[in-house]
């Protein structure tokens, strides 16, 4: 029976020699800066994908007492941890998620054995949209695509990688196909105001025999329309 997948660690390393950064934690909050660093990342080893979501107030609140600070204090030092550059300044500032390159570069041997790589940065940025913690790039940000529609498949290639490619045949949609994929896809009053640009983006692309403009053969076509949909919708 195959082990189910893990996303986490049971153990870190964790350098002797003191740096700048902790010798302003302790020179700033004594014991408990550095001890508040150290427990911080025992909660990124032990969550799945090795971030902490502080956004909820519940959530900072029993942090804190697991550190043995006031919130005040803890959000304190994430901030002064933001500033000297060990946690991320764009998922904090932005979301109140705790994000440390360092440590995930610490741990990637943990991970050598494993079907499943570690989480990358972008693959984490992926998964907070899927979860709704960032609100959605791109297309989606003009409020045209779904939020989830473009990072599902994204989410799952990046945390679980498959051993090897599967060469698929091309199969092209029929226009009922290619039509319900794209109203699946787009907010409804975008995909009414689009219907007529559609049926011709499946036209061309049929009439052409599934190849794109540089007459290359298209070997996904959800993927291509979602990616022609910001021009289509315009």
């Amino acid at each position: 029976m195959a082990r189910p997948e893990r996303n986490n660690v049971d153990y870190f390393p964790f350098l002797c020699e003191d740096g700048k950064k902790m010798f302003f934690l302790e020179e700033t909050y004594g014991n408990d800066g550095f001890a508040t660093f150290v427990k911080l990342l025992r909660e990124l080893a032990k969550t799945d994908y090795h971030y902490l979501n502080l956004s909820k107030k519940t959530t900072i609140m029993f942090l804190s007492a697991k550190c043995k600070v006031s919130v005040e204090t803890l959000e304190s030092i994430i901030n002064d941890l933001v500033d000297l550059e060990k946690f991320d300044k764009v998922l904090w500032g932005e979301n109140k998620v705790i994000w440390c390159q360092d440590f995930v570069d610490s741990i990637q041997d943990a991970y050598g054995k494993r079907k499943n790589k570690c989480i990358t940065y972008d693959g984490l940025l992926l998964l907070l949209v899927s979860l709704g913690v960032r609100k959605p790039i791109n297309l989606q940000s003009k409020g045209v695509i779904k939020p989830q529609s473009k990072v599902e498949d994204s989410i799952e290639e990046e945390i679980n990688p498959k051993k090897k490619p599967i060469k698929k045949v091309f199969i092209s949609p029929t226009k009922v196909e290619f039509m319900q994929y794209a109203k699946s896809q787009l907010l409804d009053d975008i995909y009414q105001k689009s219907k007529k640009k559609l049926e011709w983006k499946w036209n061309a692309w049929n009439t052409d025999e599934w190849k794109d403009g540089n007459g290359k053969q298209i070997s996904n076509w959800k993927s291509k329309l979602l990616h022609n949909l910001n021009y289509i919708t315009q």
